[in-house]
């Protein structure tokens, strides 16, 4: 692998308290925009039990993360490029989720993973829905952790509820806020408002509103598609609005290279 060798390298996993909020449809897409802004990036699949980054994507690995559960591979051996011009870990569909973190910490898998992120710029890691030990343990193990809900009421309590759990079990309050799927920006700014002032007056934490992401019917068709609605769809709202969040992460990521040299 080509690249700067940096040793602090940002590890941002994308978690949502929920499915069916598009998670792993802005993961994708974010880090496809990131690429076309030439950083470096590398998508862990996260989503033991129903991984599917290598579908949404076309792709067919040889090789996945059980793989290197199992001993056959090292981690750096199972990275496969995109086309869509960043690099992806594939997890494995089928396997139970109970046992996950504990295999991966045992078979120093984080470890790896801390080990090769100094080959990228950045790395995301696409986190399973819902409030399991899984999901727990991988959005403490990040550095900052993008909270992904809609404005639908029942995300939008699954949300408080993941950001809750990882106060109360892991002490960690590194989130921000990404509503995806709004119908309008004033939606978009009440459901963020909801979210803020119950992570305030409750958990006595400040939750940053990060982004916002329009609804877009042809995302939705992308995915059927196969395809990353960023590329088929450049000009949609969503596209826009994803392009921004990475040119935002991109600044981020200069100034504090710009802070340690």
């Amino acid at each position: 692998m080509n690249g700067p060798i940096l040793p602090t390298t940002p590890i941002i996993a994308v978690a949502s308290g929920k499915g069916g909020v598009g998670k792993t449809s802005l993961s994708v897409n974010l880090a496809t925009a990131l690429a076309q802004q030439k950083l470096n990036v590398l998508v862990f699949d996260g989503d033991f039990g129903l991984a599917n980054l290598d579908v949404q994507l076309g792709l067919a690995p040889a090789r996945d993360l059980s793989d290197v559960m199992n001993g056959k591979a090292t981690l750096e051996e199972i990275i496969i490029k995109s086309e869509r011009g960043f690099s992806l870990i594939p997890g494995r569909s089928g396997a139970s989720n109970l046992p996950f973190m504990n295999t991966l910490e045992q078979k120093g898998i984080l470890n790896q993973l801390k080990h090769l992120s100094g080959a990228f710029d950045l790395v995301l890691i696409d986190v399973a829905a819902g409030l399991d030990e899984q999901v727990l343990g991988l959005c403490a193990y990040a550095d900052r952790t993008l909270l992904v809900t809609t404005p639908d009421p029942s995300a939008i309590t699954d949300a408080y509820a993941l950001l809750k759990l990882l106060k109360m079990r892991h002490h960690y309050a590194a989130c921000e806020l990404v509503i995806n799927q709004a119908g309008s920006q004033t939606e978009a700014q009440r459901t963020a408002e909801k979210l803020q002032t119950a992570a305030r007056t409750f958990l006595g934490l400040e939750l940053p509103h990060l982004a916002s992401v329009p609804y877009d019917r042809e995302f939705s068709t992308a995915v059927k598609m196969q395809t990353i609605a960023l590329q088929a769809f450049p000009n949609a709202k969503a596209s826009t609005a994803l392009s921004q969040l990475a040119t935002n992460l991109r600044e981020q990521l200069q100034q504090q290279e710009r802070a340690v040299s």
